[in-house]
């Protein structure tokens, strides 16, 4: 079902991905390190899992989003190694012979908590694949983890794929760029997930609701596509929302809108104090629809009273790098139609 609003697992339960998915087979099998990038809700997930389980691979699934805000310390993330091994029938026979892994009925745990115990899963892991989703997370860390990612790369019979939704922060964590860089040198593939054009977001609603035994009017399918802007994810969550008959669309857009809000709220944590900078910003790229630079620094000292230029060059680049900003031809826009009618409506 289209609708679903479960990640997908089923190739025909997936939309418009047969290039990606054969790009992302591709990069397993010719490399070691594949890097799914796209925007929240373009589909990263589901066409990871929808890979693995077609192809019967055993796999790691690690998501970066469980992780504690703040510092990530070296133990909160064998935690989630821990409870993502014991979700697996196969580790427990594998990790068996591992010295300092302490197999009970309670199930995996790892004795000591430490980098050396890290690096000794990854050697059992040897011949599975290794997911990282939202890998830009483990930034958050005073551990180099792209120094274990590049070991593993290195040294493993271990195929990697790292995925993130915040894709200028997810390569300033990689740093493949640069030649101080663990990871810098090493061939990787990228694929990139985009948003559906028009005509192939109309295709995706009327097929889910044929799906779903239900008509709906064309302009409701239009009106739907407008707001919703090919985002994948967002018009799973229209589609699931009128098959649930949980309301008229405004009704639908409002919901999705203070969700989006929610987790826009949720990732500017990290900036305080500086947050009340990054709302300003966005308040006004938001009212202005496309907006400049020097447009940008007059509202928000027009609000909020002066703002250094490159105190305002560096909140820009990080929206931008988180995936809450898009630079286009008028300046900068909000990269989600659905945040920006958030952000216009409850902030």
């Amino acid at each position: 079902m289209y609708f679903d609003p479960e990640p997908k697992t089923r190739r025909e339960d997936l939309f418009n991905m047969e290039n990606e998915l054969k790009e992302l087979s591709d990069g397993l099998k010719r490399g070691k390190l594949v890097v799914v990038t796209g925007l929240r809700r373009y589909g990263k997930t589901s066409l990871i899992l929808t890979y693995l389980n077609e192809e019967k691979l055993d796999n790691i699934f690690l998501d970066c989003r469980l992780l504690p805000s703040g510092m990530i310390s070296m133990d909160s993330f064998l935690d989630l190694l821990e409870a993502e091994l014991n979700r697996k029938s196969w580790a427990k026979r594998m990790l068996s012979r591992v010295e300092g892994i302490s197999i009970s009925e309670i199930g995996i745990k790892l004795k000591k908590r430490d980098i050396n115990s890290l690096v000794d899963v990854l050697h059992v892991l040897e011949g599975k694949i290794l997911v990282i989703d939202e890998a830009q997370e483990l930034r958050r860390s005073k551990h180099r983890f792209d120094s274990i990612i590049a070991y593993a790369y290195d040294h493993l019979n271990l195929k990697i794929v790292l995925s993130g939704s915040q894709v200028g922060l997810l390569y300033r964590f990689l740093r493949v760029d640069d030649p101080e860089a663990p990871l810098y040198g090493r061939p990787f593939k990228e694929v990139r997930m985009r948003k559906l054009s028009d005509e192939k977001a109309m295709e995706f609603l009327r097929k889910g609701f044929e799906q779903a035994g239900i008509n709906v009017e064309s302009h409701v399918l239009e009106e739907a596509r407008r707001r919703f802007d090919g985002v994948i994810g967002w018009l799973t969550y229209f589609g699931f929302s009128m098959i649930d008959r949980r309301g008229p669309i405004e009704k639908i857009a409002r919901r999705a809108s203070k969700l989006a809000i929610s987790e826009l709220e949720h990732a500017l944590r990290i900036y305080k104090p500086a947050e009340s900078r990054y709302k300003e910003v966005l308040r006004i790229i938001a009212t202005l629809e496309h907006a400049r630079w020097a447009q940008i620094k007059r509202g928000v000292e027009a609000r909020i009273g002066r703002i250094p230029n490159n105190t305002l060059s560096s909140i820009l680049r990080n929206l931008v790098d988180s995936g809450f900003l898009e630079k286009v031809e008028e300046g900068y826009k909000i990269a989600d139609p659905v945040l920006r009618s958030g952000i216009l409506s409850y902030w």
